[in-house]
């Protein structure tokens, strides 16, 4: 019988997601045995919505929609890192809520190119107008689109998960100033509170009708995706750094900046 998590873990994920909080060891017992007892409950709904859509399904699966492959994904990016051995599972789950708000970003533009034409069908040179407009996809997948092929994925230049080491790689871009972790974790919180703000400006939006605050919703999510928000962030920080002849980037830093102007 698998094991559930590990109470220290239970609270590791707590800090994540911004609970400053001190928790106590009995309570990190009763937390994860109150999501042990969520997850089951979870579980037999999934099954039971799972069967109700396919009988003959022998795999539980989201029952809600279809998502990216989690090995799949998972391959592509040990493809791709350099500088770890290996990938997470969070950083799989991560790189594809990541990625599949990414699609609905570049398909809801080209269906705005396919209304300008009165049709109902998004065609290669819907998807192809997009590309053209938008810095996230390169030359390469340019000429694929025009050429009729599929778009395999974004540029190097965005990263679909975020790390400590990501953001100070970027750092190192512009700036010879060392960070504190507490300020990288700063960083990771407000980032994914923003993302999440814009995913639900543009689900809202979507409902209201309202096209132009959609187009500057997906505008702001394509500099997210692009990192320009994280380095307008650590361009400010270490500006204000320097103010105070500062070497290292401090949380004070941070959380003196308006990271939604």
């Amino acid at each position: 019988m698998a094991k559930p998590w590990a109470p220290s873990h239970v609270s590791e994920v707590a800090k994540g997601l911004g609970i400053e909080y001190r928790i106590s060891g009995d309570v990190k017992e009763k937390l994860v045995e109150i999501l042990h007892e969520k997850l089951r409950l979870i579980t037999k709904e999934m099954e039971d919505e799972t069967l109700n859509n396919d009988p003959s399904k022998k795999t539980l699966s989201d029952p809600k929609r279809t998502r990216l492959g989690f090995n799949r994904t998972r391959g592509l990016m040990i493809d791709e890192i350099e500088m770890v051995e290996s990938v997470s599972s969070a950083a799989v789950v991560s790189a594809n809520e990541f990625l599949e708000d990414y699609l609905m970003n570049i398909l809801l533009s080209a269906a705005q190119e396919a209304d300008k034409e009165n049709v109902g069908t998004i065609k290669i040179r819907h998807l192809s107008t997009v590309a053209s407009s938008s810095p996230t996809i390169n030359q390469t997948q340019q000429q694929n689109l025009d050429e009729g092929s599929d778009v395999h994925g974004a540029t190097k230049e965005t990263i679909s998960t975020l790390s400590n080491v990501n953001i100070k790689n970027i750092l190192k871009q512009f700036s010879g100033k060392k960070i504190e972790n507490d300020a990288v974790e700063e960083i990771l919180l407000l980032y994914y509170d923003y993302a999440s703000d814009l995913e639900y400006s543009i689900q809202k939006n979507i409902q209201k009708g309202q096209i132009d605050e959609i187009i500057q919703s997906l505008e702001k999510f394509e500099q997210l995706m692009m990192l320009g928000w994280i380095r307008r962030i650590l361009k400010t920080a270490s500006e204000k750094a320097d103010n105070q002849n500062s070497k290292i980037i401090t949380i004070e830093h941070i959380v003196a900046i308006d990271p939604w102007s």
